[in-house]
């Protein structure tokens, strides 16, 4: 299934054109922590495959479950969790602030659904970064429009 190349234009745009910064890069294990807004606490872990990423998607890296969509331009980091979703299961998008990523205690927003629902529960996500300024405001704005909170790590080289 073809599905992350499929929402890429849909998500992002052309503004992937961005370098990634120098904390994402191939072979890295993301360790993904949500609460979902019925409060389902869920962590998976993201293993990004060795190959950098293309000059046709320059902010796509390939992940054993899904994709880490990169935007430096606008400032976002998205973590697709896709493998449970393609089988009926829970798809998991985290939306996160790349600027605050790694910072202790940053967190981002989760949209989760089936596949049909989550492009729509992404870009409410992606919303409600765009309007807000402080972690309080994300928050309560996610619960407002139902979605869920995140948080991406880097997992530590064995």
């Amino acid at each position: 299934m073809r599905l992350p190349t499929l929402l890429l234009p849909l998500l992002l745009g052309a503004a992937l054109a961005a370098p990634a910064p120098a904390s994402v890069q191939p072979g890295q294990t993301w360790t993904l922590s949500a609460t979902t807004f019925d409060g389902e606490v869920l962590s998976t872990a993201l293993r990004l495959t060795a190959a950098p990423p293309t000059p046709t998607a320059p902010g796509t890296y390939r992940a054993d479950r899904g994709s880490l969509l990169l935007d430096a331009t606008a400032d976002t980091l998205i973590a697709l969790d896709l493998k449970d979703a393609r089988e009926g299961g829970l798809g998991l998008a985290c939306a996160l602030r790349l600027s605050t990523l790694g910072q202790p205690g940053a967190t981002g927003v989760l949209a989760s659904g089936p596949l049909s629902d989550l492009p729509a529960a992404l870009e409410r996500a992606l919303a409600v970064l765009d309007v807000t300024r402080t972690p309080q405001e994300q928050a309560d704005a996610a619960r407002e429009l139902r979605l869920g909170q995140c948080t991406l790590t880097l997992a530590p080289t064995p």
